[in-house]
């Protein structure tokens, strides 16, 4: 029988040995591009180069000064191009038919959002957009102004607690932003935070789902769930997981159980849209389970985020936390209606406080990074006079992140000055130079949304507190790179109430 080990290490050679053919292989005939980047090693290409977690805004930083704005990348064998400047961003997200995000995209967010408009392929994106579409329609929009009101009111409320402590504003806000998602969008008081749970550790869960996203991108392995399962943070994330997997089944029962809509409606909301009273769906019902998911997650994490780095960056420049603060006395006057609920007309007039979030947004956008695969051949720039060749099947990285922080768009790119928005700017900018919610045919389908909901929540916070700086501008720029910017460490602020009602 002494055979037997002699025919196992064959069989482990021989496997051993086809692996690395096959790799090796892979690696010989991977695409290739006339654009600079860090040195490559055989088979794994630049993967050493990402080993330190969380991969963070530095790196990228610190790769587009080196080379450039367009920067050549190997995950493996598999092509990545970072794409900074403009004219390469227009030709990617708005003269080429490129829409499809790619595999690697729909393969990491499946476990954590199921699949929807953030990850769905190409092919039946179409269909989703066209359906989801009427539900952020601006009539519907304007429905929402008290939910949002109420939102603030509800942050306040939390901040107050704090009574001038330094505080993680990323918390409450959301809590306040979970719970307008559920009244507005899905339309229901359904609550998805079970009794019990803390804001913070929904935050902590959510920021560990996104950094683990992040990993799996080099951890294949951390794909399977048993795996994650082994550690107390993946634990952590499988459950808050279930929890939303079982919350949107739950919504998607309770419109199945409606037996008619109101005659007088309109325009639907998501679930209206998608689910006929009876149970009857337009789309099967994962995708439609998916759907609740994937916009839950695009549409709280984001604006929670913004809301932190907009209060931080005013605890930071006092003279902007003034200007803003004059401008909502200008508005909504200084007697016993100035904690009035916000209207259209009111927001309309906040432009010192509209120039500031979109100055937050240039600094810190939504969404870092927009994938896109390279369905066809195509010319980038990066810029300069010459062109180069991004072969069919490379994965590209738009980065609004970098596109933001050009001084040829942005004079002085690191300094936070809201006025850049307050003057006349038409025609001096690249038309996609600013792009905090994409671009194209496959642009936020929610910025409208969000738009709103941070202009109500800042109006009503900022009329109820002055910001003292606890965190330093650094903490703000030291973020981890993942479906949105998650900072490593809490922002913290200090929130001294103005006097009068904080409600």
């Amino acid at each position: 029988m002494a055979w037997w080990p002699w025919l196992l290490v064959q069989l482990v050679v021989w496997c051993c040995t086809g692996l690395v053919a096959v790799l090796w292989w892979k690696w010989a005939t991977r695409p290739h591009i006339d654009a600079p980047g860090p040195p490559t090693l055989p088979i794994i290409g630049n993967i050493l180069d990402f080993l330190e977690m969380p991969v963070t805004t530095h790196k990228v930083f610190d790769l587009h000064h080196q080379y450039g704005n367009l920067v050549r990348l190997y995950v493996g064998p598999m092509l990545l191009v970072i794409v900074a400047h403009p004219d390469d961003v227009q030709h990617v997200l708005l003269t080429s038919k490129l829409v499809d995000r790619g595999t690697i995209v729909t393969n990491l967010l499946r476990p954590f959002a199921g699949v929807g408009l953030i990850n769905i392929d190409a092919r039946r994106w179409k269909l989703h957009r066209k359906l989801i579409n009427p539900t952020f329609h601006s009539e519907l929009l304007e429905g929402f102004l008290e939910a949002f009101h109420d939102g603030g009111l509800f942050v306040s409320e939390r901040l107050a607690r704090a009574r001038g402590a330094a505080t993680d504003v990323h918390p409450p806000v959301f809590l306040a932003t979970i719970h307008n998602f559920c009244s507005t969008i899905i339309g229901m008081n359904h609550d998805l935070i079970p009794d019990g749970m803390a804001g913070e550790e929904l935050s902590a869960a959510v920021n560990d789902g996104l950094t683990t996203v992040q990993k799996m991108t080099l951890r294949p392995w951390m794909q399977n769930k048993f795996l994650l399962r082994l550690t107390s943070k993946g634990r952590g994330v499988v459950k808050i997981v279930k929890m939303m997997e079982n919350w949107a089944m739950q919504c998607i029962a309770i419109r199945s159980a409606a037996t008619e809509d109101a005659p007088t409606k309109k325009r639907q909301r998501l679930l209206e849209a998608l689910v006929k009273p009876g149970g009857q769906t337009v789309l099967p019902l994962d995708e439609i389970q998916g759907e609740v998911m994937n916009l839950l997650v695009a549409g709280t994490e984001t604006v929670s985020l913004t809301v932190s780095y907009a209060l931080t960056l005013l605890a930071l420049h006092p003279e902007w936390q003034d200007a803003a603060h004059q401008e909502l006395k200008d508005v909504f006057g200084e007697g016993d209606d100035y904690l009035r609920a916000p209207s259209l007309a009111d927001l309309g007039r906040l432009r010192v406080l509209e120039s500031i979030i979109k100055e937050t947004l240039r600094l810190f956008p939504m969404v870092p990074i927009l994938p896109r695969v390279a369905t066809e051949d195509l010319w980038l720039s990066g810029g300069s006079p010459g062109s180069v060749l991004v072969p069919k099947g490379a994965l590209l990285f738009v980065m609004p992140l970098l596109t933001h922080r050009l001084p040829q768009f942005f004079p002085d790119p690191q300094r936070f000055d809201p006025s850049r928005f307050l003057e006349d700017r038409v025609g001096k900018e690249h038309t996609c130079s600013y792009l905090p919610f994409g671009l194209g045919t496959r642009n936020c389908v929610g910025s409208q949304y969000s738009r709103l909901q941070l202009k109500v929540y800042l109006a009503d916070i900022l009329r109820r507190f002055r910001f003292l700086p606890c965190s330093q501008r650094e903490d703000l720029e030291n973020c981890a790179l993942s479906l949105s910017l998650n900072p490593i460490k809490p922002i913290r602020v200090s929130c001294m109430p103005l006097g009068g009602p904080s409600t």
